[in-house]
């Protein structure tokens, strides 16, 4: 004969397995957009000098949105400079940019 312990127990365990059954559940607008097909700026893995970057400083529209194609090159965040791709040093897909032989000789 079942007591009311048991019942009770019965309902607990019911309880807690539905509820532990959310946890398998998709959660709703989890989704975030992601660009897969990133692009890099005109003169990746080419020399960037100085006149790499007057090419690019013409091309440059400030009303425009930034990105990989359309930023300023001689702009600076603390510090440092952009790579030929409009990227920081610390950011993601930051590369070192190519640099032309400096001798002061």
């Amino acid at each position: 004969l079942p007591t009311p312990t048991t019942k009770m127990m019965k309902s607990v365990i019911a309880v807690a397995l539905v509820a532990s059954a959310s946890a398998f559940v998709p959660a709703q607008n989890a989704r975030m957009p992601t660009k897969l097909n990133f692009e890099y700026g005109e003169y990746d893995d080419k020399l960037w000098d100085q006149d790499s970057k007057k090419d690019v400083y013409n091309k440059w529209d400030p009303s425009a949105p930034r990105s990989t194609r359309n930023f300023n090159p001689f702009e600076t965040f603390k510090g440092n400079t952009p790579d030929a791709s409009g990227i920081y040093p610390g950011e993601n897909r930051y590369k070192d940019p190519i640099r032309g032989d400096v001798s002061y000789a």
